[in-house]
């Protein structure tokens, strides 16, 4: 506490957080109020009833102004409580694969929120296809209120957006996001131009999916229009689930040049929309010297009474040449496992199963 309002003091954070923060429980009166002054505060700006001294067009764009007022309020709510405003959860996945059901005291099946696919749904501003575009997108949970990366670029490794291809390459979550409160979606998205300079902000956003959970697992659709862009998010609500973490290692054959590889898991109750755990595109397939093959994303939410389903296609152009499917019932711990054999290579798919915890 003394450290915390030291800081304070020397103007790293602010005041507020040390009434946040106080004693050993984190006060969730003391949050729900500081946002709501941040709400009030923009209301007051877009009724002309306040100046905004840092940018009087802000208020023009709400997604982009409450984006860029997101630091102050995590600091004034987390600073120091869950680390830094950048960091990464720490919390991994497969945390209780290895425990019995009856060890784990705080852990249980919990409703979760799964990303399917993030696109580029509409664009403005003069901006032209192809885009060039880097950044973050992140999703922070209640759990510990840090980043859960669902992508990540630097300038220098650009992901090329075209009309016809719109998504975005996802890389995560690293575990399982749990739905317990509403859940942060942090955005700031650039669009790379000719030199650093010319970079222009395509999407910055901070927005809380918030959503009465259904009876059933679910789809949910979200679009969000901030600076030059609209990004669309496709979601899954995936209720009383486990966490499941994903591997594949080939253990015979193979997999040969020039055919392009998409592995992909869904769920039973959601089988419309895949995650797509990998797709090699042009590029060879990922093989660590010991057959593993590197996924892109590997965890998944899937229901205790459903079933998760990892697919392999084999593609030759835009032909499906080879597509294989194994099908796994969930455990509350442990592993389970199956094959995939397209005939020139065969792959064993491994399962962890986990249970969740709200605890940090």
């Amino acid at each position: 506490m003394e450290v915390e309002m030291q800081r304070a003091s020397e103007g790293d954070l602010p005041v507020k957080a040390a009434a946040v923060s106080s004693g050993d429980n984190f006060d969730y009166e003391a949050e729900a109020r500081l946002v709501a002054e941040a709400r009030a505060s923009w209301e007051r700006k877009a009724n002309g009833e306040e100046e905004d001294e840092e940018d009087p067009e802000m208020w023009l764009d709400y997604n982009a102004y409450e984006a860029g007022r997101f630091r102050d309020t995590w600091n004034c709510l987390y600073f120091g409580y869950f680390g830094r405003f950048e960091d990464t959860t720490k919390i991994p996945p497969m945390r209780f694969t290895e425990k019995l059901p009856e060890q784990c005291h705080s852990a249980h099946p919990t409703d979760t929120l799964q990303v399917f696919s993030v696109k580029v749904a509409a664009i403005s501003g003069g901006l032209q296809w192809p885009l060039h575009v880097f950044g973050k997108i992140a999703l922070r949970d209640s759990v510990d209120h840090n980043r859960n990366m669902v992508f990540d670029r630097t300038r220098d490794n650009c992901q090329i957006l075209t009309q016809e291809v719109p998504n975005l390459k996802l890389t995560g979550p690293s575990r399982a996001v749990l739905l317990l409160d509403p859940v942060t979606f942090e955005v700031d998205l650039k669009v790379k131009g000719c030199t650093e300079s010319e970079d222009r902000h395509l999407s910055f956003l901070a927005v809380q999916f918030l959503n009465m959970i259904p009876h059933d697992s679910c789809l949910r659709i979200r679009a969000y229009t901030s600076k030059i862009s609209t990004l669309k998010f496709t979601l899954g609500i995936v209720i009383y689930s486990l966490e499941a973490t994903i591997s594949v290692r080939v253990s015979g054959g193979s997999w040969p040049d020039g055919f392009r590889a998409q592995f992909a898991a869904h769920t039973a109750s959601i089988g419309c929309e895949e995650i797509i755990l990998l797709d090699s595109g042009d590029d060879k397939l990922p093989v660590t010297g010991d057959g593993t093959i590197t996924l892109g994303r590997r965890v998944a939410s899937v229901e205790v009474s459903g079933e998760l389903n990892v697919s392999v296609k084999a593609l030759q152009g835009g032909e499906v040449i080879v597509h294989r499917e194994s099908g796994f019932k969930p455990k509350k711990a442990g592993r389970s496992c199956g094959t995939l054999d397209v005939g020139f290579c065969q792959m064993d798919v491994s399962v962890a199963w986990s249970l969740l915890s709200a605890e940090y």
